[in-house]
C-alpha cells in the first residue's frame, strides 16, 4: 500500500519500515554468523559471507520498491524510502556491493516499466545521486571527518531536492506543493536519524557481543584461540570431514621441561615463553590458508590443518621446531634454549569419534616425549583401503 492509505501517520509508519529493515538485516546476519561459528570476529560486510548476504538483501529490498511502485504507478511516495536504501548501501557496503544492489534496482525498472520518460529519470537521479554520495564520502573519509556530518549533509541535499521537485512541477511527479516539500524533506531527516540511530546502536551491540565472545574463547595471556574454541572448531572440521571428506591433520605441542622454568625462573618469565612461543606458532599457521593454532593447557598447544596430508603436516611442524631450538630466548638476563616435543596425526574413516583422532595425536605426542623429547612423531599412514 502507498502512504495515501496508510492508517497510521505516513511518517509513523515510515519509521516502523525503516527501523525493521535494519533490525532483520541483523538477525539474518547474526543467523548467519552464528552458522558458521564466527561469533568471535568483528562483522565485515564488505567482504566474504556477509558482503554477499548484504548484496543479497538490499537486492531484493530494492526488487520490492520497484514491485510495489510499479503496482500503484506513483514513485513520490516511496521516493524516501530509495534515497534511504540508497545512501546505507553506499556509506556501508563496498562499491562492487553497492553498484550491484542499483543495477539490479535498474535492470527491475526496466523490467516493470520499459524505456520510459520515467525509467530516464530515475537512471539520471539515481546513479547522478550515487556519484554525488560516492564523492561525499570518499571526502569525509580523508578529512577524517565524523558520519553524523555526512548525514547532516545528506540531509541538506534531500532538502533541496525536495524543494526542487516543487519549483519545477515535473509532470513526472505531479504537481507537489511546497508544504508537502518540507513534509517530505522532515519525513526523510527524522527517518534518516532513526535509521543512523538504530545501526549505530546495533553495531555497537554485535561489537560488544563480538568481544564477550573473544573473551570467552581467547587466552589472555599468548592471544592465541582456547580450549572451548579448540573443542568447537574440532567438532565442526570432525563433522566436515564426514559430509564433504575434508582432509584434517593436527599437530598436538608441548613445550619441553617447561615446568623446570616456572621453578628456575619464576612464572613471569615462563610467561615471557609462552608469549614468544604462541607467537612463533602463530606465525607460521598465518601462512597456511584454513589452519588454526589453539592453547589448550598450560604448556600445550593444538594446530588444527584442514586440507593438509601427513607429509605436509611434518613438514609444516619442523619448520615450527626449528624456529623455537634454534631460538635465543632472554629471561632475567639469561639466554635460554627451549625445544618442544610434536605428535601429528590425520583423521581417518575409522575414526567413529572424534575422540580417537585427538588420543592418536596425543600418543604421537607422548612417543615424542617418551625418545627423549625435542622430537616430530608422525603417526604410521594407514592404507588407503582400510
Amino acid at each position: 500500500m502507498t502512504q495515501h492509505v496508510w492508517l497510521l501517520s505516513p511518517l509513523f509508519t515510515g519509521i516502523f519500515v525503516t527501523l525493521g529493515v535494519v533490525v532483520f538485516f541483523q538477525i539474518l546476519a547474526r543467523m548467519l554468523i552464528s552458522h558458521s561459528g564466527s561469533f568471535a570476529r568483528p562483522l565485515n560486510y564488505l567482504s566474504g559471507r556477509l558482503a554477499t548476504f548484504s548484496v543479497i538483501y538490499f537486492s531484493v529490498l530494492a526488487i520490492y520498491f520497484e514491485i510495489v511502485v510499479a503496482r500503484y504507478t506513483h514513485d513520490l511516495n516511496f521516493v524516501d524510502f530509495r534515497l534511504l536504501l540508497l545512501f546505507y548501501v553506499t556509506i556501508y557496503l563496498n562499491k562492487r556491493s553497492s553498484v550491484t544492489i542499483i543495477l539490479v534496482s535498474s535492470l527491475m525498472r526496466i523490467y516493470l516499466w520499459g524505456f520510459s520518460s520515467g525509467t530516464l529519470l530515475f537512471f539520471l537521479f539515481t546513479w547522478g545521486l550515487y556519484t554525488l554520495i560516492l564523492g561525499l564520502t570518499s571526502i569525509s573519509r580523508k578529512l577524517e571527518l565524523r558520519r553524523i556530518y555526512l548525514i547532516g549533509l545528506l540531509d541538506v541535499f534531500v532538502g533541496g531536492m525536495w524543494l526542487l521537485f516543487a519549483e519545477l512541477k515535473l509532470p513526472y511527479f505531479g504537481t507537489i506543493s511546497t508544504s508537502k516539500a518540507l513534509y517530505n524533506w522532515f519525513s526523510f531527516v527524522v527517518m534518516n536519524a532513526v535509521l543512523e540511530f538504530g545501526i549505530t546502536h546495533l553495531n555497537a551491540e554485535d561489537n560488544y557481543l563480538t568481544l564477550l565472545s573473544q573473551k570467552a574463547t581467547t587466552d589472555p595471556l599468548t592471544k592465541l584461540s582456547n580450549y572451548l574454541a579448540f573443542k568447537e572448531e574440532f567438532a565442526s572440521q570432525y563433522a566436515k570431514f564426514y559430509n564433504l571428506k575434508t582432509p584434517l591433520t593436527m599437530v598436538a605441542i608441548d613445550i619441553d621441561y617447561f615446568k623446570r622454568v616456572n621453578d628456575d625462573y619464576g612464572h613471569l618469565a615462563g610467561n615471557v615463553i609462552l608469549k614468544a612461543i604462541a607467537k612463533i606458532i602463530l606465525t607460521e599457521t598465518a601462512k597456511v590458508p584454513e589452519a588454526k593454532a589453539y592453547r589448550v593447557g598450560g604448556e600445550e598447544f593444538n594446530i588444527l590443518l584442514p586440507n593438509m596430508d601427513l607429509k605436509q603436516a611434518g613438514i609444516f611442524s619442523h619448520r615450527i621446531q626449528d624456529r623455537v631450538r634454534y631460538r635465543i630466548f632472554t629471561v632475567n638476563d639469561e639466554d635460554l634454549r627451549i625445544t618442544l616435543s610434536m605428535g601429528v596425526a590425520q583423521l581417518q574413516t575409522s575414526d567413529i569419534s572424534a575422540n580417537l583422532f585427538y588420543e592418536r595425536a596425543d600418543q604421537m605426542l607422548y612417543h615424542s616425549k617418551g625418545q627423549g623429547r625435542n622430537q616430530i612423531s608422525l603417526e604410521p599412514q594407514q592404507d588407503k583401503n582400510s
